[in-house]
């Protein structure tokens, strides 16, 4: 597999972690370090660390009835050095907890990979949605 399939890839797994709540397939694509980031769509969800993002899945997990996620346009740039790539790509998701059903049509999803001991991790993520496109149903 290419360098930008393995990334494809472990993007894809993220995605499909959050769709059926397999906290061990998030632990295997998502690094374990203190210096990495994930930016959620609320002000309160910014995860500095390995140590909060751990915390936070779970209890999101614990919290999901329902998530379906559809990736679009997905772009993917991998540095010179092989060592670091980025990518954006579109995603539509359908996010049911307790009696809360939200829907998201293209909202902008970025992330940053490292590759760490020949294996492509997620060390930060950025979701923001745009607004015309956030709806309750």
């Amino acid at each position: 597999m290419s360098p930008k399939e393995n990334i494809e890839e472990t993007i894809y797994k993220f995605f499909h972690s959050m769709d059926v709540q397999d906290f061990e397939l998030m632990q295997e694509v998502t690094a374990q370090k203190e210096d990495m980031v994930h930016i959620g769509t609320d002000s309160e969800e910014i995860w500095r660390g390995w140590s909060e993002l751990n915390k936070a899945t779970k209890e999101q997990f614990e919290n999901f009835k329902f998530y379906k996620s559809n990736i679009r346009e997905l772009l993917i740039h991998i540095s010179d050095s092989g060592s670091v790539a980025w990518y954006s790509h579109l995603l539509d998701a359908k996010i049911k907890s307790d009696s809360t059903v939200l829907t998201w049509k293209g909202a902008r999803f970025t992330g940053v990979l490292e590759n760490i001991n020949q294996q492509w991790q997620i060390v930060q993520t950025h979701v923001s949605i745009p607004e015309s496109y956030h709806t309750n149903t």
